[in-house]
């Protein structure tokens, strides 16, 4: 098995290339779940499948470089959080950190915590998801690209190719439990007075392309659920770590201690795949939020105290403010 050491040559454990999914006590290699995806058009890269054991990887000489700085520790198989250094995993780490170990992966580097390590390298290179993951003992997915008005090709590369590189490198470790961070724009069209309140179980109707790649996205989660027996669990977050200066934002908040709560949760969540929303407890909330209560998510905030300070809308974001707010040219 191949060593993950740390820049100074120091082991981190060993790539395993067999299942250790909890309960499952397999000793054959995991297919690579979105190496099976080769359908054409936008669903697929044409590639066709190929197990994580018959994948060419270069060699350890010309893998990136891993760039780790460790904290204290926890004493106990890490939780890998992509983008870790982003908006949204900036917001969540310090309330993961309180029952966890975690392993920062992320292209730019960051300040890392007591309990942390971080990898500084980029998820799209060959071989650098699969060292990232091993020996990890869940995976809180992040990394990806936020924003409603991006052109097709580039959500598609970040939420789409990205999500498939990174669920194919958990089958392969054997990663037991999946936090897919996905939106609220995956059921944006459903923002509309007569749908309220939404429920997650729906059939998706995103709003935009970045809503569209991240519904392709929990799909690949569904997917990976059903072949690895792995725990997956799929977060429609609403708007997290912006400030509420917009009214239409109101409904769709969610705190950063919410946030926190929220991954924690899901993080105990047992084997299959679900989807849920994430949102707080907000006075104008019409996303229904029963379904996330059932893992254990107890919302604490509320946006009402940023009512009276938030203003009109100021610019077209994407279709899910259609029929309220949203101002057209």
């Amino acid at each position: 098995m191949e060593a993950f050491r740390d820049a100074d040559g120091r082991s981190r454990g060993h790539l395993v290339p067999v299942a250790r999914l909890a309960g499952k006590g397999s000793t054959q290699p995991v297919t690579a779940v979105m190496g099976l995806t080769s359908l054409p058009g936008p669903f697929g890269d044409g590639h066709g499948s190929r197990s994580v054991s018959q994948r060419s990887c270069p060699s350890p000489d010309h893998l990136p470089t891993f760039e780790v700085e460790s904290g204290t520790g926890h004493g106990m198989d890490p939780v890998v959080i992509t983008g870790g250094f982003g908006r949204v995993g900036s917001l969540v780490r310090p309330a993961l950190l309180a029952e966890h170990r975690l392993r920062v992966v992320d292209r730019v580097a960051g300040t890392t915590l007591p309990g942390e390590e971080s990898v500084v390298a980029d998820l799209a290179e060959p071989g650098v998801a699969e060292r990232a993951l091993a020996g990890a003992s869940g995976l809180v997915h992040l990394a990806g690209d936020p924003r409603p008005h991006a052109a097709w090709e580039e959500v598609y590369r970040a939420n789409v190719t990205l999500t498939r590189r990174v669920l194919d490198a958990a089958a392969g470790q054997g990663v037991p439990r999946v936090v897919l961070a996905s939106t609220v724009h995956a059921m944006g069209e459903y923002n509309r007075t007569e749908h309220r309140p939404v429920d997650p179980a729906w059939e998706p109707r995103p709003c935009c392309a970045y809503g569209l790649s991240k519904v392709i996205a929990e799909n690949l989660g569904r997917l990976h659920a059903e072949l690895t027996g792995a725990s997956v669990v799929c977060l429609r977050l609403g708007s997290t770590g912006y400030a509420l200066d917009e009214a239409r934002y109101l409904g769709m908040w969610l705190s950063g201690r919410d946030a926190g709560a929220l991954l924690l949760a899901a993080l105990t969540a047992g084997p299959g795949w679900s989807v849920h929303f994430g949102m707080s407890a907000n006075t104008r909330r019409h996303w229904d939020l029963a379904s996330a209560r059932k893992l254990g998510y107890e919302p604490r905030d509320d946006s009402e105290p940023y009512a009276a300070t938030a203003g009109p809308p100021t610019a077209v974001i994407c279709r899910i403010f259609d029929g309220e707010d949203n101002p057209r040219a």
